[in-house]
């Protein structure tokens, strides 16, 4: 502990400590964000720094003498486990976050992201949304994202809106959302639980968008995993201590949706979740990952209750340059990343304000087309039942009736205690009970759910 103490000093800036120990992982602070320290890292500059050093001792005669301290790998070891304890970051911590008990550059004392308003890290500062105000940077602020150029409040993107305007020119709340989306990233937040799903035809503008977005969070803050790399046991640990998570070209297969869907639902949901890690022990924590998610088409997730669903904001995209691409578009938005920062933050500050992401007319309609495709039940139960307390019905006669659309959707109906089971997952105020009747006899009966009669049915669809 006397050497850790010792060497603390030197991971310093302006008083303030720039190494952490955090949920099992070495943080460095590296001027504008903080990063990952690797093991191997610290080990090498703790040999370099104590190969020559030396300590005070009492030989046998009672006489003082120096020692060569001698680092060996036992001696590093445990000063890592001394140091890991003086650094020691509380996990519970969840980034963006000002450390407690450190002051701010805002003036004030140390308070939560969720209180102070959301801050952006530049090259030239921190940046406060709220009044567009530049800091010093400062390690008080414990953040894994950084902006990898400098602020400018004069600076435009003319190439950029043009080119959103040809992408959605009768949809300006697609726009909308994007730009909530940029802001959203780039804040660090977690807290909408939204994953972005861009769906359009192949050269539709999908890619140039995304790699716009990497652009602005840097490289060093993306992942780009598949969906089916998410459902293997290491396939979490590249997404630790990154903000932006891009899955190109999304495809699922059957064998491994239930596993990918479970973990989309972790990350996007803020839920802690233990993730393996080669060679190195399980890292616990909450994600600050965004999801989002490119695709040609709307993508399936085998979802009973169909709560998957309900987490995206879904982009539309429906023209396509195929053969005609702007081989030069990419160069002219990389000179315009100071503007779309500033078009980002305006974004940012409509969400603050909102409290949600805008979600498109065509979002709503893509959401309910991809509920119904991962849970038939869904589909069902919106277009045949009524849900309520004063509803009730037998179980036999409403499996009669799913049966009868099921068999009209070209869908297997398969067993009456699967049925059970999704309608749970679909309506979950449902309750069985078996209730005698006039004879005595006890009729299994659903409490809070009954078919449509055939009047509201087609009153229905000619609605």
């Amino acid at each position: 502990m006397a050497v850790a103490r010792h060497l603390s000093p030197h991971w310093r800036y302006f008083g303030l400590p720039t190494l952490r120990h955090w949920r099992g992982t070495w943080m460095c602070w590296d001027y504008s964000h903080w990063r990952e320290l690797g093991d191997q890292e610290l080990r090498a500059w703790l040999y370099k720094h104590l190969e020559h050093a030396t300590y005070e001792s009492v030989n046998k005669k009672g006489e003082p003498e120096v020692r060569e301290w001698a680092p060996t790998s036992r001696k590093v070891a445990d000063l890592m486990h001394a140091l890991a304890a003086v650094c020691h970051l509380p996990p519970a911590l969840d980034p963006p976050a000002w450390v407690p008990g450190e002051p701010d550059t805002f003036g004030r004392g140390t308070r939560s992201m969720g209180h102070a308003g959301p801050v952006v890290a530049c090259s030239n500062g921190l940046l406060s949304v709220a009044d567009r105000t530049l800091r010093d940077h400062t390690p008080a602020l414990f953040n894994l994202v950084s902006v990898p150029f400098d602020y400018d409040p004069h600076a435009t993107a003319p190439t950029w809106h043009s080119f959103l305007q040809r992408l959605w020119p009768d949809e300006p709340d697609a726009i909308d959302a994007l730009q909530e989306w940029f802001g959203y990233v780039l804040s660090g937040r977690t807290d909408q639980q939204k994953i972005l799903l861009i769906v359009g035809p192949t050269r539709s503008g999908k890619g140039t968008i995304a790699r716009v977005l990497a652009s602005l969070v840097g490289a060093g803050n993306l992942a780009g995993p598949t969906l089916a790399s998410l459902g293997t046991n290491f396939g979490l640990s590249p997404l630790l201590g990154k903000s932006l998570a891009v899955i190109s070209d999304a495809r699922l297969s059957g064998r491994d949706g239930h596993q990918v869907v479970e973990r989309l639902l972790t990350i996007s949901g803020e839920d802690t979740i233990d993730i393996d890690r080669k060679f190195r022990d399980p890292w616990t924590g909450k994600l600050p990952t965004r999801l989002m998610i490119l695709s040609n088409e709307l993508p399936n997730f085998g979802d009973s209750s169909g709560v998957i669903a309900r987490r995206f904001v879904v982009l539309s995209m429906t023209a396509s340059w195929l053969g005609r691409e702007d081989t030069t578009l990419t160069d002219k938005l990389t000179a315009e990343m100071p503007g779309i920062l500033n078009w980002a933050l305006d974004g940012l500050s409509r969400l603050e304000s909102t409290g949600r992401l805008t979600e498109p007319a065509s979002s709503r309609e893509a959401v309910t087309t991809m509920q119904d495709t991962a849970s038939p039940v869904s589909a069902f139960v919106r277009e045949r039942c009524r849900v309520g307390a004063s509803f009730a019905v037998p179980v036999d006669r409403l499996w009669a009736v799913w049966k009868e659309w099921a068999d009209d959707s070209g869908i297997p109906p398969g067993t009456k205690q699967m049925l059970g089971r999704n309608l749970l997952s679909v309506v979950p105020q449902l309750r069985r009970s078996k209730p005698r009747g006039p004879d005595g006899k006890q009729t299994p009966t659903y409490l809070g759910i009954a078919p449509d009669s055939g009047t509201q049915q087609q009153e229905r669809g000619a609605a």
